[in-house]
């Protein structure tokens, strides 16, 4: 069984499961350390922030796949493979 088989629009799963696992753990650690009010911290700040880091996370990828000219569907969706 392969588990990048599973997919939705062509992409795999799995890909991005991982992806929002090592970045929940980043942000817990980016939230609870920052010197910040933390009484004054907002739900909204805190799925803004998640969601942030989720998508710079992606864009990483992207670039990272480009500059090592690895052909991925999601940079093809992007319009980045020829």
């Amino acid at each position: 069984m392969n588990l990048r088989s599973y997919r939705i629009f062509n992409l795999a799963i799995i890909d991005y499961v991982v992806t929002f696992f090592f970045v929940v753990i980043l942000h817990l650690y980016m939230w609870h350390y920052a010197k910040v009010d933390k009484t004054k911290r907002t739900y909204f700040q805190y799925f803004f922030s998640l969601f942030y880091i989720f998508i710079g996370m992606l864009a990483l990828a992207t670039i990272l796949h480009y500059f090592f000219n690895i052909k991925s569907e999601f940079s093809k969706y992007l319009g980045f493979n020829d």
